[in-house]
């Protein structure tokens, strides 16, 4: 992972739908644990993930300040522990990693969830009223929070994923096999193109 990437997303002003800011708490809060497993199930079910600072805190004017986290709540995470707790709760797992990293000498905890490899997440578990089983969570398109599948847009997105990484693994199956070949097969031509041509044969 490029430090130059985590430290573009510390330094993002606001929340979007693939980042997330939280403020400096312990891995060992329970509730806690269980808003970052829901927000790693939305996550991992929308394009190319997103990722979880911890460390940020919510000024007046919605913009949040890099406060980082404290040395006892820095040494809280785990990556083992933390995917731990995770697959406890996600249906199949979640991949993600956690990096630690310091910047302008302030601390901060960094969650990077890669979307789903081949099919979509689904809580397998209840968690007091944050996590439901058989749920689907994915990321709003207007707030940013993590909400179970709100329509028929966010689940057309969602299976339109899976979709694509199915046609993608037929094709590699196939190609495997010896079944395809791999060929560069020339683009049809444009509108000008073929008028140019007619053109040329007019002159």
């Amino acid at each position: 992972m490029s430090t130059s990437i985590i430290d573009e997303i510390i330094n993002h002003p606001y929340e979007e739908r693939h980042i997330e800011f939280k403020r400096s708490t312990p891995w060992q809060v329970n509730e806690f644990k269980a808003k970052i497993t829901k927000t790693a199930i939305g996550m991992a079910n929308i394009r190319d993930g997103g990722w979880i600072v911890i460390g940020k805190e919510e000024r007046s004017d919605g913009t949040f300040e890099k406060v980082g986290v404290t040395q006892t709540d820095y040494e809280s995470y785990n990556s083992d522990d933390v995917k731990d707790f995770v697959e406890e709760y996600a249906d199949p797992y979640v991949n993600l990693s956690i990096q630690k990293k310091i910047y302008d000498q302030k601390k901060f905890v960094v969650i990077r969830i890669q979307e789903f490899d081949n099919t979509p997440i689904i809580c397998k578990r209840d968690w007091g009223e944050v996590l439901h089983r058989g749920k689907m969570y994915t990321r709003s398109r207007g707030k940013p929070e993590t909400v179970e599948v709100p329509s028929e847009t966010e689940m057309r997105e969602i299976i339109d994923m899976a979709v694509d990484k199915e046609n993608r693994k037929f094709f590699e199956r196939l190609s495997n096999i010896g079944l395809l070949r791999l060929v560069t097969v020339p683009s049809e031509p444009r509108d000008k193109e073929l008028f140019d041509k007619q053109l040329e044969g007019m002159l």
